[in-house]
């Protein structure tokens, strides 16, 4: 299943130093599976949303290998990795080896609704009148993806009570919309995806364990690209070769930058890589990408990543402070922390703990001192409740 090799090109135009990015015969950057999958997305949805998996190492095909079996089943599929590893990639395809990939895909981040309603209506829509705000009725996203897929990023976000309109989902195919007494069948076959270890979050209480269940029977982990063996320098050499097509300039590493991507560690995967190739590509002047056009980019990738380690940064005096002294709101200095996984629920907790001692547990008060308008309230006790960070 493997393609051919990739064969190495040279430029008689260059220095021994370089390496071209020109692509290897017979799509060596692909398994001919991936090829497949390329075509099938052409195909279903033309050059708007491309599914272009790159590499051949056998953690990445064993995987792709993996989906194709999960592929003409009708269960549920949980696809597991780090983040940026391509895991809404890996759903599309996962889409299109199946019987239903001529039907709709629609991709929800579950992570992006801190509230209840919002995220339970746009999943299962609502009826006019059933919530503030609702002024219309709503089709949700289950109901427009009759007869196709729902692709559930983070999953482990869902606040317990779309967890259970999602349970009724996957057992009973049917869907109730806010307000609406009726439940309606759907047709639909639903992808999970999440970063996170769901049984923690069970053992924490955050996850229901019969969804928990539920979702792991087919389960396909995504490696890293540290684990992927020399894909990331393929993904790279494809990547600068798509650049250079469409600026109509191609360019290439030197040997001695090769050498720093090699040695770097990729925290992000595969979107930061193909963000430093694309920055690389336009910082460089000439069709040579030196080291130093990488240098500035991967020091800086690396600070920030230093201090995502310093335990100062999670300390909550500090996030205290911040919001005290009117540098922040609440929204900056926790709630994206928390969302993209930099502050745990124990370290939300104790923030809003200390906070609440300022305040002599008043949380009307609390808005205010975390620098939170007070027309947000509900939205931020909301936010506490279904995310249980609120202190015992």
């Amino acid at each position: 299943m493997l393609a051919q090799s990739l064969s190495q090109a040279s430029s008689t135009s260059l220095s021994n130093h370089i390496t071209t990015p020109h692509p290897p015969a017979n799509g060596g950057y692909q398994t001919a599976l991936s090829r497949d999958i390329e075509r099938r997305s052409f195909e279903r949805w033309g050059s708007t949303q491309p599914t272009v998996l790159i590499g051949r190492h056998h953690s990445l095909t064993g995987a792709l290998e993996k989906l194709a079996h999960f592929a003409a089943s009708e269960s549920t599929v949980l696809i597991t990795g780090e983040t940026g590893t391509g895991k809404e990639l890996f759903a599309r395809a996962l889409h299109l080896l199946s019987p239903r990939w001529r039907g709709p895909f629609f991709s929800v981040n579950c992570g992006r609704f801190a509230e209840s309603q919002l995220i339970v209506s746009e999943l299962f829509g609502h009826k006019r009148g059933s919530f503030t705000g609702a002024v219309a009725d709503h089709h949700g996203v289950f109901e427009e993806a009759e007869g196709g897929v729902v692709f559930l990023d983070e999953v482990g976000e869902l606040t317990l009570s779309a967890q259970a309109m999602l349970l009724r989902v996957l057992s009973e195919h049917e869907v109730r919309s806010l307000g609406v007494s009726r439940a309606k069948r759907v047709n639909v076959r639903v992808i999970a995806a999440t970063n996170r270890d769901l049984k923690a979050l069970v053992a924490a209480g955050t996850f229901r364990s019969d969804l928990y269940f539920r979702l792991r029977q087919l389960r396909v982990h995504v490696p890293a690209i540290r684990e992927r063996g020399s894909d990331w320098e393929l993904i790279a050499d494809y990547q600068l070769q798509q650049l250079g097509t469409r600026a109509t300039t191609m360019k290439c590493f030197s040997e001695e930058a090769r050498t720093a991507l090699a040695e770097y560690p990729w925290p992000g995967n595969v979107r930061e890589l193909l963000g430093v190739v694309d920055a690389a590509f336009h910082l460089s002047d000439g069709p040579v990408i030196e080291r130093l056009a990488l240098a500035e980019l991967l020091e800086e990738m690396t600070r920030e990543e230093e201090l995502r380690k310093i335990p100062l940064y999670r300390e909550p005096e500090t996030l205290l402070s911040r919001m005290t002294s009117g540098g922040q709101t609440f929204w900056d200095a926790v709630y994206r922390p928390f969302m993209s996984r930099d502050l745990s629920r124990a370290e939300v907790r104790e923030v809003v703990a200390q906070g609440l001692y300022r305040t002599r547990g008043s949380y009307k008060k609390l808005v205010t001192l975390f620098g939170i308008e007070q027309a947000d309230y509900l939205k931020f006790m909301d936010f506490l409740r279904h995310q249980q960070l609120k202190p015992e």
